[in-house]
């Protein structure tokens, strides 16, 4: 079994589970068999109902009486509850990193404000658009100061990891985020907080609304299969 020696079993379990729920190799609704799972992972079942037990407490679980464990459902209001705390948490960082960034910040933050344009306009898929729409947005964080506040942020993005990404490909609401990142960029080299966090707000609430209407209307398939 692979191990951390810092790690023990429990949390070796704990945080492979999660990494496979959040990559959706347990697919919401899939049961998640304690012997089956102590198998595969070479231990006994303690630890793994304790990290089971745990991953319930942050909402990745759910356990229900005479079922079992399943990874939890895909959730429209968990993801509007999720979005709300990042909107504002988001914000906060951006006006936070203005005043710190350099030049040279700046600069690097355009390169991959251009990887991800030229990634868009070959088409890329969206795993790789969102995965390097992330990267910009955090690499802005970084520069907040508050590493609790970043954690927070990167625990969030995390959890809604599970659900569709804002970027779909070339289609108006993806064009649409590239010019707000690029607004965005631009109220950072004017060092203008204020307008940076209320274009952030705006950015966040946008594509909240658009991954919303696309959980819902998987919800309701859900209930019509």
């Amino acid at each position: 079994m692979e191990n951390k020696a810092f790690e023990t079993k429990k949390d070796y379990i704990l945080r492979r589970l999660r990494e496979k729920i959040l990559a959706g190799e347990y697919a919401p609704g899939d049961r998640l068999k304690t012997r089956q799972l102590a198998e595969e992972f070479g231990t006994s079942e303690i630890p793994v109902r304790e990290a089971i037990n745990q991953l319930a407490s942050t909402g990745l679980v759910s356990i229900t009486p005479h079922v079992g464990a399943t990874a939890s459902l895909i959730s429209s209001r968990d993801l509007e509850e999720i979005f709300q705390i990042r909107t504002a948490l988001e914000s906060l960082a951006i006006r936070l990193a203005t005043p710190a960034l350099t030049d040279q910040d700046l600069d690097e933050l355009d390169r991959m404000a251009h990887e991800l344009e030229e990634a868009v306009a070959q088409n890329a898929p969206p795993e790789q658009l969102n995965a390097l729409n992330r990267r910009l947005h955090m690499a802005i964080y970084q520069h907040s100061g508050n590493r609790r506040l970043i954690q927070g942020i990167e625990e969030l993005w995390n959890h809604a990891g599970r659900y569709p990404g804002p970027l779909t490909g070339s289609d108006d609401s993806t064009r649409r985020s590239i010019e707000e990142h690029r607004a965005i960029l631009d109220s950072l080299r004017d060092r203008d907080a204020n307008t940076a966090a209320v274009l952030t707000e705006a950015h966040k609430s946008r594509a909240m609304r658009g991954i919303l209407q696309r959980v819902r209307d998987m919800e309701q398939q859900q209930k019509h299969s």
